[in-house]
């Protein structure tokens, strides 16, 4: 293994450590969390890397986390536009309420 080879695993590796932290944090709902690792594996991941078997594999772990994360992310986004509108609609009625 090449030195450049070993810092490319090395530099995935640590982008996968990362990215099952942001997972664990999205789980938590600690968004500030997962925006700090997000800022911290993009430029291990946006490197260019070399074409073998290992950083396949390890791509390929860090883009199904990815998947998850923006399952995640669109459930907990969906929740949040369901409990906006809600308080809307409740201030809606309220402001009618005392209107009438």
């Amino acid at each position: 293994m090449s030195p450049s080879t070993f810092e490319d695993n090395s530099a995935l590796t640590s982008a996968l450590v990362i990215t099952r932290a942001m997972l664990a944090a999205a789980r938590a709902e600690d968004w500030q969390q997962l925006l700090q690792l997000e800022e911290a594996r993009a430029p291990l991941v946006h490197r260019q890397h070399h074409p073998d078997a290992a950083t396949h594999a390890q791509l390929g772990q860090i883009l199904a986390c990815d998947r998850q994360l923006q399952a995640l992310l669109v459930t907990a986004r969906d929740a949040l536009a369901h409990q906006w509108q809600r308080e809307r609609d409740r201030a809606q009625a309220i402001a009618a309420y005392a209107q009438a």
